[in-house]
């Protein structure tokens, strides 16, 4: 999820890098999911962003709670 916003979103990958020195390659599976640490509210910012830019579909979110 957080991948396909990184990937289609210029503005949301320029946002990270120069804001946070926050990588492509720094999301997998592991600190999307992972709620107690690692990059989880990051990654729900970056979420928030992609359904700004219409990258994402309400539906595609409401996947990740599976």
């Amino acid at each position: 999820m957080v991948q396909k916003v990184l990937r289609f979103s210029d503005r949301v990958r320029d946002w990270l890098t120069s804001e946070h020195a926050v990588y492509f390659d720094d999301f997998d599976e592991t600190n999307v999911k992972d709620y107690e640490g690692g990059l989880g509210e990051l990654a729900d910012r970056i979420i928030e962003e992609g359904l700004k830019d219409n990258i994402l579909d309400e539906e595609d979110v409401d996947l990740l709670g599976d």
